[in-house]
């Protein structure tokens, strides 16, 4: 059990139902809808299943969620939240909002879940845009399904499909946060055969506009730099120890890797053994793996200034398919 702050203030007395650690990134996942215990398992990763069972049955006490069963053909036990506990949601916007401006760069040991990637959305949401705007988007990305609901003014996002939607967007996660960071238009990415669209690309291109520009949520003034970022393998980047530069259009960033490791800025490195030299979308496809990075120097879509050999360990650390795997890693440097 959580302890108590034995004060009587308001503050206190919230923070003695969700102050304890996890308390607040259940509710979190609870925002977008039921969640039955495995998902919560699967959107916690960390969490011991008897800390779990214990943050569930607080938060149950304390009136914040509640079980429920789902309907046949799939009658599993969900967790949902009470009208008390989706309360909360102005302040987990609020809390998300205040987290973007904190330096984002990934740690070794640190995890993804688009699940996230969604309260940012959320936090983003610019109401002034969506005044008469009554729609439904849905965006299928990687895999994972989530709709967004717009209704005067009024942002809901939730998993699962919607039978209502006007347009229904599929692509991978680096070309989702590069449309959603505004570094590349949706009528772009499908041309590129980066997005597929279902339905009217106007109403795509409106639910870009009322969700706003976010890059924070990729790390930063240029989102572009943490989706690299984030795709960084740290199991394969022990011993090595090197600067990598990409030139995207006008803008220059750098990754310094050091024994597993990564830290990323804007502008160039002069200790940079290696550059790479290409468009976004050329990137994008890298990142998602649908182009190996023989094939785009074949094509001569991307440039490679310096030592190549530096340039395939920097392919190899930030997770770019290669054509062929069966020369496993290239040996790390010190």
């Amino acid at each position: 059990m959580t302890r108590s702050y034995d004060q009587s203030c308001p503050a206190a007395r919230a923070l003695d139902v969700v102050g304890g650690r996890w308390s607040l990134l259940i509710v979190r996942e609870l925002l977008l809808g039921p969640r039955r215990y495995t998902d919560l398992v699967a959107g916690l990763p960390g969490i011991g299943p008897n800390v779990l069972a214990e943050r569930l049955r607080a938060l149950r006490d304390a009136g914040i969620l509640s079980q429920a069963k789902l309907p046949p053909p799939a009658p599993s036990a969900v967790y949902e939240l009470t009208e008390l506990g989706a309360a909360m949601r102005p302040v987990l916007d609020e809390l998300t909002r205040w987290g973007m401006h904190l330096p984002t760069a990934p740690r070794p040991g640190d995890t993804f879940r688009l699940s996230w990637v969604l309260g940012c959305l959320r936090a983003s949401f610019r109401p002034e845009q969506a005044g008469g705007v009554r729609e439904t988007y849905e965006f299928r990305v990687d895999g994972d399904t989530f709709h967004l609901r717009v209704d005067d003014g009024v942002l809901d996002i939730r998993h699962g499909s919607a039978t209502d939607a006007v347009c229904a967007i599929t692509t991978d996660l680096g070309t989702f946060l590069a449309v959603g960071a505004r570094l590349v238009d949706i009528e772009d990415a499908v041309a590129r055969g980066l997005a597929q669209l279902e339905g009217e690309l106007a109403a795509a291109a409106r639910v870009i506009t009322i969700l706003g520009a976010h890059p924070e949520a990729t790390g930063g003034r240029h989102g572009i730099v943490g989706a690299v970022g984030a795709s960084f393998r740290p199991e394969r980047a022990l011993r090595v120890r090197e600067t990598y530069e990409w030139v995207i259009g006008d803008l220059v960033f750098h990754a310094r890797v050091d024994d597993g490791t990564v830290e990323t800025g804007l502008g160039p490195a002069p200790d940079a053994v290696a550059t790479l030299v290409t468009d976004l979308g050329t990137l994008l496809q890298l990142g998602a793996g649908s182009l190996p990075l023989e094939d785009a120097l074949s094509a001569q879509v991307i440039e490679v200034d310096g030592d190549l050999d530096a340039a395939l360990r920097m392919a190899d650390v930030f997770g770019v398919v290669r054509a062929d795997r069966s020369a496993g890693r290239p040996a790390p440097t010190s």
